[in-house]
Formats: structure tokens, C-alpha cells, sequence
């Protein structure tokens, strides 16, 4: 190759690579804006971004606290790259280890999941999905599933919903909210995603089935 065109070769590399820097810092500023319209809901919260720029919120809501995350999941091969909104209600409840959670359409690639350290098998009932795992800490965990199926089924009728969880820390849901760019993927594979913002609505839905869950649990009966 002649000089001019290793310089050529260089000057192209190097601006691709310039390019791809300032498409990665715009790509975290939009991330680190996802949760603004969800913090207005909140009565009091703490903000926290991790390196990959996408927000966390703690806090409180009519006295409730919470934790809410985004994940960033492109593990699952033959799949686009997938945000996970989670919601996590931290309000102890009384069933020692008997814990269970349910995990729509597993691919076995899901690093954010409990049931991959639950190990006793709960009988999937008819009105959840096909593509379905219940998993419970112990045997104990079938009592306390069973007098929630209704609700659990309710909330699992929205196919966005990824992972509902019941433990004796809480209780958390998790759903989709956006689905990775086919083009970047598919050339650069990476997890760029459309959304500038995630609207306060979708939180307060989520909100709403855990507080439907809740009421479920609290009228359950004795253990």
C-alpha cells in the first residue's frame, strides 16, 4: 500500500473511531435522563448513575420505599438487546424461606433473575404463561404462591412483564421498556436505545400491580 493511502486508511480509522467516542458519551447522557419523569413522583429520593450512565432511584412514595433500576441486557443470543425496568418495594414480610419467583420466557441468560438461586420447582397453573418457571428458597414457598395466583396471573397478562419476586425482603417487578436498535446491534453490537425517557405512567403502573400484590398478600389467611 502506497503512503498516501496508509495515511488515507488512518485518517478514515481514526475518525470512525472519534466518531464512536462521541456516539458513546451521547448515547450515556441520553441514559443518565431515562428516570427524570419517574423522580417527580416520588416524595423524597436519592439519584445515583452507574459508569454505563443509567440511573437508580431510592426513595420514598406514601410511604413506601423503594428501588427502582434499569437493566441493560444483551446476553440472550438470536435476540435484540433488552431494558429491564426494575421496582423493588423493600417492606419485610413475614414468610421466612418461602420466597418464590416467577421468570417469563427464560433463555437461562438471566443475570438479574432470583430464580436462579431458588432450586424448589412450583407447578406452573394454567393461567400464567406457556413460556413459564416458578421457583421457590423451599417447599414452604408452595403455600404462600398459591394464595397469590390470581393477582400474579393478572400482572402477567401484560407480556412486557419479565420476572415477578416475593421474598421475605419484599416484593419487585420487573418489566420491559424498550428494545435495542436492530442496525447498531446488528453492526456494532451495541445496546443503543430509542427511548430519551421513560414516562412516570409506566412507573406508576408497576407501582400499582405491586400494590395490588401486596393487598393480595395481606388478606391471604394465616400460614
Amino acid at each position: 500500500m502506497s503512503l498516501f493511502g496508509i495515511l488515507t486508511l488512518g485518517a478514515a480509522v481514526g475518525s470512525l473511531a472519534g466518531w464512536a467516542v462521541r456516539d458513546h458519551r451521547a448515547q450515556v447522557m441520553r441514559r443518565r435522563r431515562l428516570l427524570d419523569d419517574c423522580t417527580k413522583l416520588f416524595d423524597a429520593h436519592t439519584l445515583s448513575h452507574g459508569g454505563d450512565g443509567f440511573p437508580r432511584i431510592r426513595g420514598t412514595r406514601d410511604g413506601r420505599n423503594l428501588d427502582v433500576q434499569l437493566l441493560s441486557d444483551g446476553m440472550t443470543i438470536r435476540r435484540l438487546p433488552q431494558l429491564w425496568m426494575q421496582i423493588t418495594e423493600l417492606d419485610a414480610l413475614p414468610i421466612g424461606g418461602n420466597g418464590f419467583a416467577v421468570l417469563v420466557r427464560p433463555s437461562g441468560y438471566e443475570f438479574f433473575s432470583l430464580t436462579d438461586g431458588f432450586h424448589h420447582i412450583i407447578e406452573v397453573p394454567g393461567s400464567f404463561p406457556d413460556e413459564c418457571i416458578v421457583r421457590g428458597e423451599s417447599a414452604g414457598a408452595e403455600h404462600v404462591f398459591g394464595q397469590l395466583v390470581a393477582p400474579l396471573s393478572a400482572t402477567l397478562a401484560d407480556l412486557r412483564v419479565k420476572e415477578i419476586a416475593v421474598t421475605r425482603n419484599g416484593l419487585r417487578i420487573i418489566r420491559q421498556v424498550d428494545e435495542g436498535r436492530a442496525g447498531d446491534y446488528l453492526l456494532l453490537r451495541q445496546a443503543t436505545f430509542e427511548r430519551s425517557d421513560i414516562p412516570g405512567a409506566v412507573f406508576l403502573d408497576m407501582l400499582q400491580r405491586l400494590r395490588l400484590l401486596r393487598a393480595a398478600f395481606d388478606g391471604r389467611g394465616p400460614m
